[in-house]
């Protein structure tokens, strides 16, 4: 059973319903939503959550939405699972454009893992020469790209290397959510630019 209203419960199953049948397991100190075994979303205390995968997170941080935190044996675990307030409630396009984009990037996230390039090469927008010059900065392994980040990994870059492009940014950004530079969320590829704009200016 979900932890939500009614009334939110009825819109939320009525715009899942066009995913394919919605599955329900406890999990992390309430109820986990799948499609097919992909996990996209959690409810908890009458409150709903959505996964932040690839650039949602930074979409869903950048719009101040908090995130789930549960406790494992006394410790307080954080969840890249965000809250969905009363006025995107309020805001119903919005939610469901919220809730396609979690499905969708939970989607291609669960495939992407289960094809995962053993080597930095081999993820889009990267070749041999970069992962080179990744793996002299210290960066050695696919996780570890994903873990540092689009823009973490360019300042090493541009500060070993003196590599200075939007376009490589870029590329970082798209090889970590798995997709050619040209076709980045509109979202993130204005976010990027945007920092890599007052980045140029400092």
């Amino acid at each position: 059973m979900l932890f939500l209203p009614e009334q939110r419960k009825a819109h939320l199953l009525s715009r899942i319903a066009q995913y394919g049948e919605l599955t329900t397991k406890s999990q992390f100190g309430g109820v986990s939503l799948m499609i097919d075994d992909v996990m996209f979303a959690i409810t908890s205390d009458n409150e709903f959550y959505l996964k932040g995968s690839g650039f949602l997170e930074t979409l869903y941080k950048a719009t101040k939405m908090s995130s789930y935190t549960y406790l494992k044996k006394g410790i307080p675990i954080i969840l890249r699972y965000y809250h969905i307030t009363d006025s995107l409630w309020k805001h119903q396009q919005k939610l469901d454009q919220y809730i396609d984009m979690s499905y969708h990037y939970s989607i291609q996230e669960y495939l992407g893992q289960r094809k995962k390039p053993c080597r930095i090469k081999d993820l889009p927008n990267l070749g041999v020469m970069l992962e080179k010059r990744l793996n002299q900065i210290g960066i050695n392994q696919v996780e570890e790209l994903r873990l540092i980040g689009a823009k973490a990994c360019y300042l090493k870059l541009m500060h070993s290397h003196n590599l200075r492009n939007s376009e490589l940014l870029l590329s970082l950004a798209g090889a970590i959510v798995g997709c050619h530079r040209s076709v980045l969320p509109n979202q993130l590829k204005m976010e990027l630019l945007d920092w890599y704009n007052e980045l140029s200016f400092q």
